[in-house]
């Protein structure tokens, strides 16, 4: 059976189930309003994804693109059998979480080639690819994001990962970087005129130009992979 969209998946598996759209938001932690909106297709990537599918006893994978097994992976689609906090033989592969907000002091910037590590958290191999969606954890960090100025990309308090190995402008994308004593989360553009542009998806933030020369100045701490659907404190 062929479904096209997350919200066609969704209400098959909750009926399925037998589950409505209030019983499944108590077991996901969400309101029934969340549910409401990804069953009407207002949200296309929950944050939630995981719990979701652990709630429903289906791949993450599946109810996210439709592709792959509807079944579970061999070792359960729980949060716990793709991430923990702990290293062991299934959870092998190391993220940090990076303090970026502590690398910009007042007086300029400290501390900016490698920001302090507030916490370590492990992928297994399937965690990697379903929540990551890379195959490897090589140059890959979490930070959080302090405030709304990317929303709806990224809302205020949302932890992402980002790609530290790209630590120079290669192209048009969302970046980490501390500038002038101040750490920021950006879609950057080159102008032709040589200038960079610092874009705010919220549009309540004005866009600012960064001249050529300033922007030798900055520290590209990585660019933007995608949001980490979980807290780690929640595991």
């Amino acid at each position: 059976m062929k479904f096209d969209t997350l919200a066609e998946r969704l209400r098959y598996m909750m009926d399925f189930n037998a589950l409505s759209q209030q019983s499944l938001a108590d077991k996901v932690g969400v309101s029934q309003q969340a549910i409401g909106q990804i069953l009407k297709g207002e949200i296309s990537n929950p944050k939630k994804i995981l719990e979701i599918s652990t709630a429903l006893g289906v791949n993450p994978h599946w109810l996210k693109t439709g592709r792959g097994p509807i079944e579970p992976t061999a070792q359960g689609t729980s949060i716990q059998s793709l991430v923990s906090t702990d290293s062991d033989e299934h959870h092998r592969f190391r993220v940090d979480y990076l303090d970026v907000q502590a690398a910009a002091g007042h007086s300029g910037i400290e501390n900016a080639d490698y920001p302090e590590v507030i916490q370590s958290i492990y992928f297994s191999k399937d965690g990697l690819l379903e929540i990551v969606g890379k195959s490897t954890n090589d140059g890959i960090s979490l930070i959080n994001v302090p405030t709304d100025s990317m929303v709806p990309t990224i809302n205020k308090g949302d932890i992402v990962f980002v790609d530290t190995k790209v630590n120079y402008y290669t192209g048009e994308g969302v970046y980490f970087f501390l500038l002038n004593g101040g750490a920021y989360i950006k879609r950057l553009m080159k102008l032709p005129t040589g200038v960079y542009r610092a874009i705010s998806d919220n549009s309540v933030y004005p866009d600012f130009d960064i001249s050529d020369e300033l922007f030798d100045t900055a520290v590209i701490i990585g660019k933007f992979i995608k949001v980490l659907p979980i807290n780690p404190k929640d595991l």
